[in-house]
């Protein structure tokens, strides 16, 4: 697809996997009796992807409008994930020549920033009060699972990406 079509198309994109994370998320902590909490992240992941195509002014101001309506939306508290998420992209950027190298890199960033993203979240709920977490519950029954299904995500979402943001 050309550049200039798929700045068009990314919002809509970038969106719709902001739901289905949702979603699959449920799925999953319903499917496990809510032993486990599984957080899906494929609006991360394609953001890796956009961050490779798109401008770093792009990406942010995206994913501050994503984060401010997944605020409002699901969490009811605006601010966690419309800090959180800019954070990432920026990071993502700050990370460029290092994380688009290969597929392997590629694959080791998406733990790192999936786990910047659990702990970011976390870090400013108990900063603000809005929770309580144990340690061993986070690693062992959160941040496990989560790392879990996202690295089979990755494996099952890395080529569909690709294609999707190639530019001819």
């Amino acid at each position: 697809m050309k550049k200039d079509r798929i700045v068009y198309f990314a919002i809509p994109i970038f969106f719709l996997l902001m739901l289905i994370d949702a979603h699959l998320t449920r799925a999953f902590l319903t499917f496990s009796n809510g032993a486990y909490i599984w957080n899906v992240h494929l609006l991360l992941l394609s953001f890796m992807f956009g961050a490779q195509v798109f401008s770093k002014r792009y990406m942010i101001i995206t994913s501050l409008v994503l984060g401010i309506i997944f605020d409002l939306y699901y969490i009811g508290v605006l601010g966690i994930y419309a800090i959180v998420l800019p954070l990432l992209v920026w990071a993502m950027y700050l990370l460029y020549d290092t994380l688009f190298e290969n597929p392997f890199t590629m694959f080791f960033g998406m733990i790192i920033l999936v786990t910047l993203q659990e702990l970011a979240t976390a870090g400013i709920q108990l900063l603000f009060h809005l929770t309580t977490i144990n340690g061993a519950f986070f690693v062992a029954r959160f941040l496990g699972p989560t790392l879990l299904i996202n690295i089979g995500l990755f494996v099952l979402a890395y080529f569909p990406f690709k294609k999707l943001f190639a530019i001819e």
